[in-house]
Formats: C-alpha cells, structure tokens, sequence
C-alpha cells in the first residue's frame, strides 16, 4: 500500500523543521481538528495538511468551521498545501479557510508560497511574521 499524499508531506515538514515540537493528531473523534499541533518559541500553533487537486484545496465543513472559530477567539491556525509531492508549499491562514474551500487556489493569495527544495526557515518565519502581526 502507497503512502497517502497527506502523510508524506507530514513527513517532509517534520523532517524540514526538527527544532518544532510537532504533534500529529488522529481527529476522527473530533471532526474540523487539524492535523498537527506545533510548538515553536514563538508560539503555539494548528496546521491542516492537504494535497491541492483540480487546483482545489478540498475543506470540510468540520474543518471550515474550526479553522474560523479558532481564528474568531484570536488562536493561530494555518493550512499548508501543495500538489501531490510537488512544490511548491502554499501556506494560509485559517481564517481563509471558506474562502480557501469556495474558490481555486490560484484566486487567493497565499501567506507564503515556497518552492523546493523548501527553505523551511522562510516557512516558520512566516508563520512567525504572522503572530508578530496579531499580537501574542
């Protein structure tokens, strides 16, 4: 059995960023929770991995609502994306997440896009820019 898209880019953002206590969730008795959790120096924050297909990011409606109530009591959550094992990664912010669901992603604009080999440290500091931006 193949390795499912998902799983390798969890692989290769854990490998990409060693120095970030990751935590890998199995919400299926939470339905919308995000894939990982990551602690960083700079903060706490939630990212749901997906794969892009038909230039899609496929949401569900359990995910469209955590991402936006977590967004909505000032909580960080990012969605990373790319297609299946090509670059480039696309970050989003989670409060972009219906928007993310209802249109192509070529019609949004990411956080970051970062093409490979991936610099993961443009990846974090990114992340990093955006908890400068709202405040911790």
């Amino acid at each position: 059995m193949s390795t499912k898209p998902e799983s390798r880019l969890w692989k290769t953002l854990r490998s990409g960023l060693p120095d970030v206590h990751w935590t890998r969730i199995e919400s299926w008795s939470s339905p919308g929770v995000p894939d990982v959790n990551a602690c960083t120096k700079f903060g706490e924050f939630w990212i749901e991995l997906k794969v892009i297909k038909n230039n899609r990011v496929k949401l569900s409606p359990h995910q469209i609502a955590w991402h936006l109530t977590r967004a909505r009591y000032g909580g960080r959550s990012y969605i990373l994306a790319r297609e299946a094992g090509r670059d480039p990664l696309h970050l989003f912010s989670g409060g972009e997440a219906k928007s993310l669901a209802d249109q192509k992603i070529t019609e949004i604009s990411p956080m970051a896009k970062i093409g490979y080999p991936y610099d993961w440290a443009e990846l974090l500091a990114n992340i990093e820019k955006d908890f400068d931006k709202k405040g911790q």
